[in-house]
């Protein structure tokens, strides 16, 4: 017989009423819950707010747990389900911050300044890319490629065969790498005539 996952002793002993059994089980996840949370809504305290509510309906709901997915995969599940949600409601109720700090605008002090700016450049470029796409697509180049997420893992989250997934992946690939050869094009100047 084989013994327990760590995973199902934690949620064992989360549903046996230990809560540090529970922050033990979510801590892991939260990093990633947060960076998906905030390609998809474009904003730091919606993305908290979204990470804490599914958090929460996790806990509340962990007996339903069927471990038919990993808890990661269930979770996920949750937020996605969060973000599209919030994504629902008029903007008018929805809260943007004043000002926006993020840690990616702390300069890596090992990388000389030139290539600080070429490194933020290429990453904006890659993020406005990202959100040009279409839902469909974005979404499974942030679950395969940005979280590192399996076709199956993908597929349960998403609610689609792994068929579906890797013609979307590999669409959804392509489309990026267009789009991101067009914003090359457009930011090149043009040529100047040698009679100016």
């Amino acid at each position: 017989m084989q013994a327990p996952s760590a995973e199902t002793l934690l949620i064992d002993r989360t549903l046996r009423g230990g809560m540090d059994a529970f922050a033990d089980l979510v801590q892991p996840h939260l990093p990633a819950l947060s960076r998906i949370a905030r390609l998809r809504l474009g904003c730091e305290a919606e993305a908290e707010d979204v990470v804490q509510q599914a958090v929460l309906r996790a806990y509340c709901h962990l007996g339903q747990f069927r471990g038919e997915a990993s808890f990661k995969t269930w979770l996920y599940a949750i937020a996605f389900r969060e973000v599209s949600q919030l994504r629902r409601t008029p903007d008018m109720t929805r809260l943007r911050p004043l000002h926006d700090l993020r840690s990616a605008r702390i300069p890596d002090p090992c990388l000389s300044p030139e290539a600080q700016c070429l490194h933020h450049e290429e990453a904006a470029r890659l993020h406005q890319a990202l959100k040009k796409l279409p839902d469909k697509y974005r979404s499974v180049i942030q679950l395969r490629d940005l979280r590192e997420l399996s076709i199956a893992e993908t597929a349960r989250l998403l609610s689609e065969t792994a068929a579906v997934v890797r013609i979307r992946h590999h669409r959804a690939r392509k489309l990026l790498h267009r789009k991101l050869a067009d914003g090359r094009r457009v930011a090149r100047p043009l040529p100047s005539s040698k009679g100016d």
